[in-house]
């Protein structure tokens, strides 16, 4: 038997990364996963996620025709 990856296994490849945070931003975040019984990694990752989503481009809207 082979192994081989899914399609959607390919798609959800992740990343491991390393950021260094202010004491301030750090308790911050702590306590929010904390209050919402969460991991730390998960808040981040939804930070994250939330300003992706905040700066995508808009498309520009279409001129009508008079």
């Amino acid at each position: 038997m082979s192994f081989s990856r899914s399609a959607e296994a390919a798609e959800r490849q992740v990343h491991r990364l390393s950021i260094s945070l202010s004491d301030d931003h750090y308790g911050q975040i702590v306590e929010i996963a904390r209050r919402n019984r969460v991991s730390i990694a998960w808040v981040v990752r939804e930070a994250v996620e939330r300003m992706l989503a905040e700066t995508q481009p808009k498309r520009p809207q279409r001129r009508r025709r008079a």
